[in-house]
């Protein structure tokens, strides 16, 4: 049995994509923040890559 209505899909699919552009700005502003910090270029760069790679895990993106 189908829970949702074609209503509710209708209304999923017209949302879904500001809230995956609100998400990725989000993650943007962290990686900024990420590599504004102190320390050495290559270990920043090093960290983004990480948590990039993790990011593009997640269900959001």
């Amino acid at each position: 049995m189908n829970k949702f209505s074609e209503k509710d899909w209708k209304l999923f699919r017209s949302k879904i994509a500001v809230w995956q552009e609100a998400y990725m700005e989000k993650l943007n502003k962290e990686y900024i923040e990420l590599l504004s910090g102190e320390g050495n270029a290559s270990d920043k760069f090093w960290a983004l890559e990480k948590r990039i790679r993790g990011d593009k895990k997640d269900c959001g993106v």
